[in-house]
This record gives structure tokens, sequence and C-alpha cells, in this order.
């Protein structure tokens, strides 16, 4: 008599079985997260409602870079990795197939117009800004070194020698790379709406008042990688929302407390 797998997880007619999350803990006990296994079957059942499929040109990238990431470079060591886990190549291949049925999604879901329109909106918020700072404990002493500036002193110079900031007082108040949320909201609106050698503040924060210095001003774009991670948000609010409609059941969780590798 064939006794039936015991379940770990259901979400619609898909399962994750005991066997194969503790596959999951022998490899990595993160793959194991409750988070991680409703995700990757969520990615399953969604694929299969929208007909797509596992490319098998791209689930042997996904195998061939799991066995570069844990030095499995001969046949023979892959067999071995495998067979000391309880697995078999197919365990291997559903445990990877989520990876790329989840990037088959986020090309059939989101398509570039989408990207494109939502740069639109939120494109400011990927400005850059590279400023140079001093920082002093009272407001009369960051007014007084204004005034210096303004009258023809070099605010880098005042920088090594007043500002208060360790970290940036030695390289003459640099401070680099900023975006809009690296600074308070006064102080960010005033940054990102001046232009290269505005001199602002002082303004008053918990470590004191601070002068500014812009250097330059990179308005954000829309390339490769800010492209990648607005594709990303936008597929992240389309999986939410799709996770809503499921009915989701948690069999045995309560099991995983205490599992070990």
């Amino acid at each position: 008599m064939t006794t039936a797998p015991l379940t770990a997880l259901r979400i619609h007619h898909k399962t994750m079985s005991l066997k194969q999350l503790l596959q999951r803990l022998r490899i990595d006990p993160s793959l194991a997260e409750i988070g991680r296994c409703k995700h990757d079957l969520i990615i399953e059942c969604w694929a299969e409602t929208l007909g797509l499929t596992a490319d098998r040109t791209e689930l042997q990238t996904a195998v061939n870079r799991f066995r570069r990431s844990n030095g499995l470079y001969t046949a023979a060591q892959a067999t071995e990795w495998l067979e000391l886990r309880g697995m078999t190549l197919d365990d291997l291949l559903s445990l990877l197939k989520p990876q790329v049925l989840r990037e088959a999604l986020v090309r059939h879901t989101v398509d570039e117009d989408e990207v494109r329109r939502r740069f639109l909106e939120v494109g400011h918020t990927y400005d850059r800004a590279e400023i140079s700072t001093i920082v002093t404990s009272g407001y009369g002493a960051a007014q007084e070194l204004r005034f210096r500036v303004e009258e023809g002193a070099d605010f880098h110079s005042l920088a090594r020698e007043y500002s208060s900031e360790a970290s940036t007082a030695k390289s003459g108040g640099y401070a680099g790379f900023v975006s809009r949320e690296d600074l308070e909201p006064e102080t960010a609106a005033a940054v990102f709406n001046a232009s290269a050698g505005a001199l602002l503040g002082p303004f008053e924060h918990r470590h004191g008042y601070s002068l500014f210095w812009v250097e330059a001003i990179y308005p954000g774009e829309l390339n490769e990688t800010v492209a990648g991670q607005i594709r990303e948000q936008l597929f992240q609010y389309k999986l939410d929302s799709y996770e809503r409609t499921l009915d989701i059941h948690e069999d045995v969780w309560s099991l995983g407390e205490g599992w070990g590798t």
C-alpha cells in the first residue's frame, strides 16, 4: 500500500510536500522559509493560469548557475551532492523552476510602456546630487561660515578647518552622492532645486546646523538599472494582487519549528 506524501503547503491544486520542504532545508534554510515557499507555489499557479511554461534553455541555465554557485563543476560532484541531500535531478529542476517562471512572468505581465509611464510618475526619486557639507554645533557659527564663503572663502578649506563632522571634514566636506530620501525634506527640496555651485543653509538637524555646497545635480534617467527596478516594483504589485485571490493552506507548517539542516 502506497502512502500519499505528507503535504506542507497547498495553493489551489499546487502542493509542496514535506519531503520537498526538507530538501530545501538541507540546501539552505532560507529556501524553506514560509514566505519563500509560498512565493514559489504562487509563481507556479500564476504561470499555469497564464499558460506559461519553463523554457528548457533557461531552466538549464538556472541549473548551470546553481552548480557554479555550489562548486559542482563535474557530473560526479553534482550527483554526490544530490545524493547526500536525498534528491534527484528532477527534484533540483522542480526547485529551480519557479525562478525561471518568475522571469517569464515579469516579461509577460510588465511591458515597456508601463515602465516608461511609471518613470514619468516617480522619476524624481532617482535624482542624485553630489554635495559637500559643513556641520557646526551652533547656528551663529554656521551663519558666519556662510558669510565667509559668500565673501570669497573656499568652502572646502573651511570644511576641513571648522566642520565637526569627522567623516567628511578631512575630505573638505565632500559627502558624495545622495538621493532625496537621504536628506531631510527641507534640505532635499533646496538641494534638488539648486544648480551646481549653489551654497545652501544653514539647516538645523539633530547634530547641529549644516551648510551645503552643491557640486552637481544628476536628474534621474530611465537607464537599464532604473528600468529593471521599476519593472520589479510593478511586477511585485501585480503578484501581490494575484496572491490575494488565492486560497492558501499551510497544512503542517507548525512542524517546521526546530528543524535543522
